[in-house]
């Protein structure tokens, strides 16, 4: 038999679990070497998995496997993307526009010169006058979409679950396993890390991590019966203040926190299948909804624009329910609509901020684009519980089912707008985003990836423009920084990674000549990228050239 440790937890069953190698349980601990054994040794091995499987599923212990992690290929998407429903749609328009293509019949494909438009700005030619409007910016800033991994910015000694900057870009946030947040200042691309945190009462990991609107306050949460809610500048643990959310529950988790845009609530999804709310003002839960009778883990939630009213929710069993605040009845609560179309368990839901459109990140190995103008027929949950895949595989180990990448078909009462398949969805809960509104016109969808890359998406054409393999385990969560292209990865390798964009070998030394307006290429072979020397200097070392040959 392999590696493995039995750990007892006394905790209820974790989406995200701890894989090392540390104990070997021989065969002789398990088994009798006698014949009768012997014979029905395959038998005993198959009810021995069944136990460790109903151990692990209630929670009683932990199965802890370091195996090395071998990079794996990523899957073969035998389907082109179908992008007839999304060109009909109005995001299809609204991103084309906003990073720079116009809302017309033009191609997002189609190429562009950056030396005419920058001629164009220089001559005062164009319809603004001359000066680039944000749609241009954002159509020259997608030229330099991150491509490559340029350095590790924190070694953490342990799994990194989560990564956050804050909304003005200025800070940024990891925590990992080991109970510490670090905070980076962000200013600059050098991300140097100004403070640690001591979390406490973390039991396992924590598992999210949100900021207040005004960036003072931090909310964070772990496996216990609270959150946990502190100042940005505080450093003491004593100082952190505790948010009880149900403390009557000894086995209780919670997977995913969001401020509200007010600043004065916060959402919570917790192991219980209940979303709850909190008053910070008041200091006390305001609202508990069972999302899910069957008390699926509630793995994602947020709210949905500025205006705090609105939220959703994303449970295991891959239902997404929208809520409305205002007409919510806690006694008999109904969503304000449902989106079905997940085969397997909700990990991430990521709002446009638009107050229309929504991601989902799923176990089923795919991200889906929704307009929540359009909900799911009324009895298309009913239905899909006799589709969806819960029970069948555990994404924390098993092998992904193939069926997942190439479906034949979309699953009744099916509203999305789009799909993207391309990455994996494996060990963890996996977090993807829309990009930048302000530097990208939310052009790309970014997401971590069990194979230890960042898998970045066009979201008009469905392909994956970037797979940068960065980490030696599974990427957990991403993070683009508001006003650079620059994508942190965190990853359960220990490390935080940045991505940025690096141009090819053949273009690395550019050149901009004012007089002609246009790019010069200057390739001379060598990796200095150095401006040339002024003529003075040339002259200096062309005589030293010469002094050294006599």
């Amino acid at each position: 038999m392999g590696n493995i440790v039995l750990r007892s937890r006394g905790v209820a069953n974790m989406s995200d679990i701890e894989f090392e190698d540390n104990i070997d349980i021989e065969e002789d601990d398990l088994y009798d070497e006698t014949a009768e054994a012997e014979a029905e040794d395959a038998l005993s091995e198959n009810h021995l998995v069944s136990i460790l499987r109903q151990l692990i599923n209630s929670g009683e212990i932990q199965v802890l496997n370091s195996e090395h992690f071998y990079s794996m290929s990523l899957p073969v998407i035998k389907r082109r993307p179908n992008l007839d429903k999304l060109k009909k749609s109005a995001i299809y328009q609204s991103i084309k526009q906003a990073s720079g293509y116009g809302a017309g019949r033009g191609s997002p494909m189609e190429k562009f010169s950056l030396p005419s438009m920058l001629a164009s700005r220089q001559s005062g030619f164009g319809p603004k006058g001359g000066a680039f409007v944000q749609n241009e910016k954002c159509k020259i800033g997608n030229v330099f979409v991150p491509n490559r991994t340029e350095r590790t910015i924190s070694n953490c000694n342990s799994k990194v679950f989560c990564g956050r900057f804050s909304r003005d870009g200025s800070q940024f946030f990891s925590a990992s396993q080991d109970s510490r947040i670090r905070i980076f200042d962000a200013t600059t691309s050098r991300y140097r890390m100004t403070r640690q945190i001591e979390a406490k009462n973390v039991s396992w990991s924590i598992l999210d991590i949100d900021f207040s609107p005004d960036g003072e306050y931090f909310v964070y949460s772990t496996w216990a019966d609270a959150l946990f809610i502190s100042r940005m500048r505080n450093t003491v643990t004593d100082k952190i203040h505790c948010l009880f959310l149900r403390p009557d529950n000894q086995k209780f988790g919670v997977f995913t926190v969001a401020y509200s845009n007010c600043g004065k609530q916060i959402l919570a999804g917790a192991n219980d299948g209940c979303l709850y709310a909190y008053d910070l003002v008041g200091d006390r839960r305001v609202l508990m909804v069972l999302v899910a009778e069957e008390k699926h883990d509630v793995n994602a939630v947020g709210f949905l624009d500025e205006t705090s009213n609105i939220f959703f929710s994303g449970t295991d069993n891959g239902v997404i329910k929208i809520w409305d605040r205002r007409c919510l009845n806690e006694v008999n609560p109904a969503p304000a609509g449902v989106l079905v179309g997940h085969y397997d368990g909700i990990t991430y839901i990521d709002s446009r901020n638009d107050g229309r459109y929504i991601i989902s990140n799923s176990k089923d190995q795919s991200i889906k684009l929704w307009d929540l103008r359009v909900f799911s027929p009324s009895n298309a949950e009913e239905k899909a519980r006799l589709h969806l895949s819960h029970g069948n595989w555990d994404y924390r180990w098993d092998e992904v089912p193939k069926k997942f990448y190439n479906p034949t078909k979309s699953l009744e009462g099916d509203t999305s707008v789009m799909t993207y398949r391309g990455h994996r969805v494996q060990k963890s809960l996996i977090r993807a985003k829309f990009s930048p509104a302000a530097t990208t016109g939310q052009r790309y969808i970014y997401t971590g990836c069990g194979t230890g890359r960042l898998i970045i998406y066009d979201t008009l054409t469905g392909k994956i423009v970037q797979a940068i393999e960065s980490h030696r385990d599974t990427v957990r969560d991403v993070a683009w920084h508001p006003q650079r292209p620059e994508v942190l990865t965190c990853s359960w390798d220990f490390h935080v990674n940045l991505q940025t964009y690096q141009c090819a070998e053949n273009t690395k030394n550019v050149y901009f000549t004012t007089k002609t307006r246009r790019i010069n290429d200057v390739d001379d072979g060598s990796d200095d990228e150095s401006p040339p020397l002024r003529r003075s200097r040339r002259i200096a070392e062309l005589r030293r050239t010469q002094s050294s040959l006599d």
